[in-house]
């Protein structure tokens, strides 16, 4: 496929001596004689897949070379258009002034053909490795898109009858989160809800956590019990990522709810307390045990509370902390402070008022449990 060079300039000899030059030399041509027919054809919506580069002569009659070059940085899709200036004047001040315009190279005139070939061989060799650059850019962000939707089609959607209502938040910082949530039915009187934290962020985390997603249904159906599920989890992670260079980990916390007995048993794996408020004020449920992941052993212990009719469990990740403060106690403090003022509307208000003032730094998750 033949490159596509515009030539602009307003002497009708320099185009004839250009166009025939560059077509011996297999390159394809157009040429205008102003700024202003240059900027006009540069804005057709297709004009950015036709030109590979410009030729752009410096003193023209209407708007010079230098400023047609500034307003073609200024369109979309011309960023890293390679621009040559061709000029008869070599003062530095001009070429400066057309290398501050973003020209991607600049030559004078008389036109020394060998110099000037070379100088458009090596903007085209650019121009083909920013256009392969942005191919392989939007592959990625393609592949990205889908990865987030596969994602977001492993979250569970709220549960809500008469013994139990459960929701959640989900906002990543990137496109792909290491933070995920999930909650299963395991009897008619009995739900198992774990949220967890895969350690780092991006596609790495991300693949982690579709890992551990993908195997929950089966493992939480079987044991059911919370030493039991994280200790099948830790197996997983250590069997997974045994060497050296590889260890990853996750924080997490898992409550296994029997509404006929009224108990709430759960394991916390080195996560975040978890808030719960009732009529009886509020307590945490603060870690029981290290991070999934970190040792091959971990010993998890599980531990009870009893439910109250009205009880609320506020299960989150540390992006939330840091919402309010890196410092973990204070963000704490911030947090049940919020949910003592915003009550069951606190997740609302953490989506509608908290975030948007601030920019998250890291995946973000919040999961309400509301016990009849």
């Amino acid at each position: 496929m033949k490159m596509a060079i515009m030539i602009v300039d307003d002497e009708p000899v320099n185009t004839m001596v250009l166009e025939q030059l560059l077509h011996q030399h297999n390159y394809e041509t157009i040429a205008v004689s102003s700024g202003e027919a240059a900027l006009e054809l540069l804005m057709d919506p297709q004009a950015p897949s036709l030109y590979d580069l410009v030729l752009l002569d410096v003193e023209m009659p209407g708007i010079s070379g230098i400023e047609t070059c500034k307003r073609i940085r200024q369109m979309a899709g011309y960023e890293e258009l390679p621009v040559i200036m061709v000029s008869g004047r070599t003062e530095e001040k001009q070429i400066a002034e057309g290398l501050d315009a973003e020209a991607s190279d600049y030559t004078t005139k008389p036109i020394k053909i060998t110099e000037l070939l070379a100088r458009i061989r090596s903007a085209l060799r650019y121009k083909a490795a920013v256009d392969e650059r942005k191919k392989y850019e939007a592959r990625l962000q393609y592949d990205l898109d889908l990865a987030q939707k596969i994602q977001q089609s492993a979250l569970t959607p709220p549960i809500s009858n008469g013994e139990i209502d459960v929701r959640a938040l989900y906002l990543p910082s990137k496109k792909l989160a290491g933070d995920m949530y999930a909650w299963f039915q395991v009897a008619p009187d009995r739900y198992g809800v774990i949220i967890f934290d895969v350690m780092g962020h991006g596609v790495s985390s991300a693949l982690i956590t579709m890992g551990i997603r993908s195997i929950l249904p089966g493992l939480v159906g079987n044991v059911q019990y919370p030493v039991d599920v994280m200790s099948e989890l830790n197996r997983q992670m250590t069997f997974l990522f045994s060497g050296d260079d590889m260890q990853s980990y996750f924080t997490a916390v898992y409550c296994y709810i029997d509404t006929t007995n009224r108990r709430i048993e759960y394991v916390n794996a080195g996560h975040p307390p978890v808030i719960v408020t009732s009529d009886e004020g509020v307590c945490h449920l603060e870690t029981t045990g290290v991070p999934v992941g970190m040792f091959e052993e971990p010993n998890y212990e599980a531990k009870e509370i009893e439910m109250q009719p009205g009880m609320v469990l506020h299960m989150y990740t540390d992006g939330l902390m840091e919402c309010y403060s890196k410092d973990i106690d204070d963000g704490i403090r911030w947090l049940e402070k919020d949910i003592a003022t915003y009550g069951v509307g606190y997740a609302d208000h953490v989506a509608e008022r908290l975030v948007p003032k601030i920019e998250i730094e890291d995946d973000l998750c919040l999961v309400t449990v509301k016990l009849m």
